[in-house]
């Protein structure tokens, strides 16, 4: 009896989806959906903890919230943080996207309204991932609308699998773009569906105001948002132009602007000057382009009518560029404008010092996209040969997002849905192809005819085969260790704090156990003065005082900072005087290796013994001289005068020639001011070594 209910079930189950193939495409579906999930969730195997630096600031300001309740909201933009930037503090609601954090703040309190309590750092670290699965699934909604249910599921599948995205929505990464993609996405697709030539106007409206909100909260998570911002109304003109104009598309990008700007304008930290920025005041000018394309449509004579929209054109784009010249309209800031830019960022040490911000190699670029770049041009083919509205808007899409992740590492995630539904829509269309080959010799064997279809099935059967020896780990043979494709290699890495910040998949506990030493050990009102980097890991794991942190909101006081490390020790000291600093943290890798009874040691570069060089360069853009070239030699190696400064003195490794040739051995410098009270671990003994001094002031 119970056998025949579930037959019974099932066969209901079968109806309401529509017939077997919807049975199939759903499952197929949840099976990437649960690929997605195990990808993202690897590094647990070393237990739950926040990876680099600004996940940290994310779940402390989402604490903030949770640990006031409801109205933790409202008091969230009155929050003076006084253990950051020190002494000036920080305005925790003026100065952050608060986008991520009410997320989880709400979630959490959800929860525990109805009864349930989850640990709070669990529920951080898993978000990503959940926001993850949320971003294949739209990516599946979004192919579909492009090319149908094939294109649909190849999307989520290369999306699924997406090295660029794993990086960015494993467990811990509990950051901005971790939910800003999934909400782009949503606001892409009730875009397009608000313009379909098919909507009522009602129905357009309706689209167009899912759209403006998650295009909106978007604006209150994540500075990228900048680029679907603008690229909304930026399309719509562009369909108008190329002859497609019907009023919902004026509707629709007016409901759509309308929303999503009053929500960024509510944010504290872009206020009500953000309509004068270019990317907000862009939708203004599409808007006022739109309207005159709907007037124009009255005008029954074409050759008026072009002449007026012509004009009109015209006209807009001398206002437009009147307006940046006479200074009326703000520009992004220098970060922002690096990216369309890249020349500009020679200008920008403390961006340019940070790895993500850089310009990719090649090699970058391919390890992060994988095989769909093979796969991009048929893509791209098949679309441009269709030209509907969703497929033309994929590839403007893709020519952008591909522009700025070639001009900025981090930005490779905003290309990675655009690369996956476009390789998705040509892996879909090479197996189309293969299986009109099939049905076609299917009806010839009907007919008595003979057709070999040998090697068209060449093709698709490479794909597969190079897209599964791709998924394969390194370690197991896959393509290379260097430069790996597998999304295994990607998602099966530990925290940034469990490695102590070190490129390895082990665990190197030498920043935890510091971090716990100093909020043990150091005086309450001790003020610690280190390297940026490691600002959000001292004030929130450390719970001291810190000068400078991951924000880098105050150019100054990072110069001054990097003025002391680059200084000699006297002068160093009376800086930090300055600042009432009471400890100083440094970070230093180190290999020893014996062999053959010599020993051999050597300084790795990945702590603060390779990122002196910015802190010359962030000292000398804020008016401390400094001439590079007395620092480092002509294979870029440190001089002489480098390890005399208060940074050279206070890393305990220093030059040597040992039997193995130039190396680094602990040879620890007697200093006057500065006084070692920690180390994470004794000489040799770690890869990675943090170093606490107390300041001592005569």
């Amino acid at each position: 009896m119970s056998v025949v209910r579930v037959l019974s079930g099932l066969r209901r189950v079968d109806r309401v989806l529509g017939g077997r193939h919807r049975l199939a495409e759903l499952g197929i579906l949840m099976l990437l959906l649960s690929t997605a999930f195990v990808l993202r969730v690897l590094p647990l195997r070393w237990g739950v903890a926040l990876s680099e630096f600004d996940p940290w600031v994310q779940y402390k300001e989402a604490l903030f919230v949770i640990e006031r309740g409801w109205g933790g909201f409202a008091e969230f933009f009155s929050w003076h943080d006084t253990m950051s930037w020190y002494p000036w503090g920080r305005d925790m609601g003026r100065t952050a996207f608060p986008g991520i954090p009410f997320a989880m703040a709400f979630i959490y309190l959800s929860l525990k309204s109805l009864g349930i309590t989850v640990d709070t750092l669990e529920l951080a670290a898993v978000l990503p991932v959940v926001y993850g699965v949320l971003t294949v699934v739209a990516i599946y909604f979004l192919g579909k609308r492009v090319g149908g249910t094939s294109t649909g599921l190849a999307a989520a599948l290369f999306m699924a699998i997406s090295t660029a995205h794993i990086g960015r929505t494993h467990l811990g990464w509990f950051d901005d773009e971790s939910l800003s993609l999934p909400l782009m996405l949503g606001g892409y697709i009730f875009y397009l569906a608000a313009i379909s030539e098919k909507r009522s106007i009602r129905g357009t409206v309706v689209y167009a105001v899912l759209s403006g909100l998650f295009l909106g909260f978007m604006a209150a998570s994540w500075g990228a948002h900048k680029f679907p911002l603008a690229f909304v109304p930026l399309f719509s003109v562009f369909l108008a132009v190329i002859g497609r104009y019907r009023r919902s598309l004026l509707v629709a990008t007016a409901v759509a602007f309308a929303i999503y700007t009053s929500i960024a304008v509510s944010v504290p930290k872009l206020g009500p000057g953000y309509i004068r920025e270019v990317t907000i005041f862009s939708g203004f000018i599409a808007l006022f382009i739109l309207a005159v394309f709907e007037a124009a449509s009255r005008i029954k004579q074409p050759e008026t009518r072009r002449l007026t929209i012509f004009t009109v054109l015209l006209l807009s784009a001398i206002g437009f560029f009147a307006l940046l010249g006479l200074g009326v309209l703000g520009v992004p800031g220098l970060k922002f404008l690096s990216v369309i830019l890249p020349g500009l960022r020679d200008a920008l040490p403390i961006v340019e010092s940070v790895a993500e911000n850089q310009i990719p190699t090649w090699s970058i670029m391919f390890s992060d996209f994988g095989l769909a770049l093979a796969l991009v041009p048929v893509g791209v083919y098949q679309l441009i040969k269709t030209r509907r509205d969703p497929d033309l808007f994929i590839v403007l899409f893709l020519l952008f997002s591909a522009y700025f992740a070639s001009s900025m590492v981090r930005l490779s995630l905003l290309a990675s849905p655009a690369v996956a539904l476009v390789a998705g829509h040509g892996y879909a269309f090479v197996f189309s192809r293969l299986g009109d080959l099939i049905a076609q010799r299917r009806a010839s064997k009907k007919r008595g005819e003979e057709v070999n279809i040998g090697l068209a099935a060449f093709t698709p059967v490479l794909l597969v085969l190079l897209l599964l020896v791709s998924i394969v780990p390194s370690v197991y043979g896959g393509l290379g260790s260097r430069v790996t494709l597998s999304p295994i290699d990607q998602g099966y890495q530990p925290a940034t704090i469990v490695t102590s910040s070190f490129p390895a998949r082990q665990s190197i506990p030498d920043w935890v156990r510091a971090l716990a030493w100093m909020r043990d050990n150091l005086p309450k009102d001790a003020v610690v003065a280190s390297w940026w980097d490691y600002g959000y890991w001292i004030t929130i794991l450390g719970e001291r005082i810190t000068l400078i942190d991951n924000a880098t909101i105050n150019s100054t006081q990072i110069g001054d900072v990097a003025h002391a490390f680059m200084s000699d020790e006297r002068t160093a000291m009376e800086i930090f005087r300055r600042h009432n600093v009471t400890h100083v943290v440094i970070y230093v890798t180190h290999q020893f290796v014996v062999q053959g009874g010599q020993a051999y040691g050597r300084l790795l570069g990945f702590g603060d013994e390779g990122k002196w060089i910015w802190m010359l360069r962030i000292a000398n853009q804020t008016g401390h001289f400094y001439r590079e070239s007395d620092y480092v030699d002509q294979n870029f190696q440190p001089t002489q005068r480098f390890w005399q400064t208060l940074l050279g003195q206070l890393i305990p490794y220093k030059p040597t020639q040992t039997a193995f040739g130039p190396g680094h051995l602990y040879n620890p410098s007697q200093l006057n001011y500065f006084r070692l009270v920690y180390q994470s671990s004794p000489p040799y003994q770690s890869l990675a070594y943090v170093y606490i001094y107390e300041v001592v002031y005569p």
